[in-house]
């Protein structure tokens, strides 16, 4: 029996060895599916690098430390937000406008029995900028403080509540203009 097995490996072994010195086919397989071909330098806009760009991590805690959360929250809300509370407002605001399903509430807890949510509408061009709805609600105690209200994200990234310059044609023109 130990024989007739060797032999069998032994085909098996040959018949492998053939399937792999026919490459002369003209077949070439091409990427996977979902797979991207890595970014040359010369692929890029010239004024991008890859190199030069910084890691995304650092990006989303940048963009974090640089959202003003007092703009995003109802004042009497973010009074009775101490320091711990608007650092975890602030990251969800952010996370929820910049990577936020519509519909999916982010929630955030506080100190001082503070909670929070932020809901964010779908993105919207808004001369030629990434601007959504959103809807930021503190809760205090059993008290709670509502604002809404429309971000833009800038050149530079930040996201801004209403930022001038993305909405200044609506402004100029009187929309929304109280009379």
């Amino acid at each position: 029996m130990r024989p007739l097995f060797c032999a069998f490996s032994a085909i098996a072994l040959l018949a492998l060895a053939g399937c792999a010195d026919n490459q002369a086919s003209s077949y070439q397989q091409g990427p996977m599916l979902g797979a991207t071909p890595a970014a040359t330098d010369d692929t890029l806009p010239p004024d991008q690098n890859v190199a030069s760009l910084p890691p995304p991590s650092q990006a989303v805690s940048t963009g974090v430390s640089n959202l003003d959360i007092s703009a995003f929250a109802d004042p009497a809300g973010f009074r009775a937000m101490d320091a711990t509370s608007q650092a975890q407002a602030s990251s969800a605001q952010y996370y929820a406008l910049q990577f936020g399903r519509v519909g999916a509430a982010r929630t955030w807890t506080g100190d001082n029995n503070v909670t929070g949510s932020v809901n964010v509408g779908p993105f919207v061009k808004v001369n030629n900028r990434d601007c959504r709805d959103f809807t930021n609600i503190v809760n205090v105690g059993s008290k709670s403080y509502t604002k809404r209200g429309t971000a833009c994200r800038g050149d530079d990234g930040q996201w801004a509540v209403g930022t001038a310059n993305a909405m200044a044609p609506a402004a100029a023109s009187g929309v929304g203009a109280a009379g």
